[in-house]
């Protein structure tokens, strides 16, 4: 693709846009100079290809970012009170932080964690944010990270100190509801040896044309654990290409969850690189799907160290025309002995145009290892436990209702915190409701 091409399919996304949205958050040297870096890399990097593992089911190839532009924050009057009531949420939440079009409108610590936006952090955040930003997910790993920190906005950073387990929840709200806009927010979680902190990040928009490139780095510290869980509730017209990635060091563990619910497009890089000897990772996801919805994820459990644990459990509902795509690898490295590693993939398709493709894939490198299995199902509502139902006088639509509940219900059952499993329970019972509609 030729420069002039290049230039073009990234529209008003240029670098002198980059280094104004830089000026206005008033960016610290070495921040300029990573924007600066990310804009060149803008211009050098090519779109994705389908030849690349991880977008082997989706071609961005002609996506255009002409139309995109970065949101214009616009002043909120909404008190804090009128903003928990907005975005439910309840007293199990110790630290806040809102978000209107990359803007935060409301931020309260508590619980002794810290919660700060990217540009109005204290000294000891600003330290861990220029530590640890980009570390995790580089640059120059795709055209789409490039522009994520070319146009960075709204990153917040999430620090529990060491030896503190932090009580309830820390949430992060993202709405956007600016037609045509880019997004670029990043989340970075940095916990000290020994800490505890579980983050819920709820992502929503309207149902305007908006593009989010979403970055999230979980840096977890010796003997610490990090209960990561996103909410996919994007309007239908929202396209979501997202990156996550943890490193785990000694004895540290991380659980992500994504529920996605939402969104005409989410697709997610998940990544956990178990560093440290006996680290763990648990990765959990839900897709319930719709319309013309594209939920695809590509995922991959990278165990490095000797004595580390992974588990991953994915599970799709379809509708509609709606597709999933599953596209998992787990590696076992040489040094990785007694890796223990499960990855699973089921999928319940709901209607004659609901697609899933399931694509699972192992890669040992060591025969020293307790455990290495992968599984993967597609397929309908099982006949035989339908028509039990019915028999006993169920009618068809709520027998196939309670039998998609039974399904989904595994990936709830690994949430540990009651809670978070009743909200999502609480979203799987909303979207089940749209399906009978």
């Amino acid at each position: 693709m030729s420069s002039a091409v290049e230039k073009k399919s990234v529209g008003l996304l240029t670098a002198a846009m980059s280094r104004a949205i830089g000026e206005q958050l008033g960016d610290p040297a070495w921040l300029v100079a990573l924007r600066a870096r990310a804009g060149a890399a803008v211009e050098s990097l090519p779109m994705p290809s389908t030849m690349d593992r991880p977008w082997k089911y989706m071609d961005v190839s002609q996506l255009d970012f002409s139309p995109y532009t970065p949101a214009i924050a616009a002043p909120q009057k909404e008190a804090p009170a009128d903003l928990r009531a907005r975005y439910g949420i309840g007293p199990e939440t110790t630290a806040l932080l809102v978000q209107r079009n990359s803007e935060t409108v409301l931020a309260e610590a508590g619980g002794g964690v810290q919660i700060a936006d990217f540009s109005n952090t204290r000294p000891t955040e600003a330290v861990l944010v220029e530590k640890h930003l980009a570390t995790a997910i580089p640059i120059e790993r795709s055209r789409f990270t490039a522009l994520h920190y070319a146009f960075l906005r709204g990153g917040v950073i999430v620090a529990a100190p060491a030896n503190v387990e932090v009580p309830g929840h820390v949430r992060i709200v993202r709405d956007l509801d600016q037609t045509g806009q880019f997004a670029a927010p990043h989340t970075l979680v940095v916990t000290g040896a020994n800490a505890r902190v579980s983050v819920i990040e709820d992502c929503r928009s309207g149902e305007g044309d908006i593009l989010v490139a979403p970055v999230v780095e979980l840096i977890a510290a010796p003997g610490s654990v990090i209960h990561y869980t996103v909410l996919h509730r994007w309007g239908a017209a929202t396209r979501v290409f997202s990156e996550q990635r943890a490193i785990t060091d000694r004895d540290a563990a991380v659980v992500n969850v994504n529920m996605v619910v939402g969104g005409r497009v989410v697709k997610g890089h998940l990544e956990s690189s178990l560093a440290g000897q006996g680290s763990a990772s648990e990765l959990y996801a839900l897709v319930l799907g719709d319309g013309q919805q594209n939920a695809d994820f590509y995922t991959l459990q990278d165990h490095i160290a000797p004595d580390t644990r992974s588990d991953l459990l994915f599970k799709s509902a379809l509708t509609g025309s709606s597709r999933s795509v599953y596209y998992g690898l787990t590696r076992v490295g040489l040094g990785a002995r007694n890796a223990d590693a499960n990855q699973e993939n089921r999928n319940l398709l709901l209607s004659r145009k609901a697609r899933a493709d399931s694509d699972p894939v192992l890669e040992i490198l060591t025969n020293d290892i307790i455990r290495a299995s992968h599984g993967a199902t597609a397929g309908p509502v099982n006949d035989e436990q339908l028509f039990y139902m019915q028999a006993r006088g169920i009618p068809r639509p709520q027998a196939e209702a309670l039998l998609v509940r039974g399904f989904l219900g595994q990936v709830l059952d690994r949430v540990a915190d009651q809670h978070l499993r009743d909200e999502l329970g609480a979203i799987v019972e909303t979207k089940l409701g749209a399906y009978a509609e």
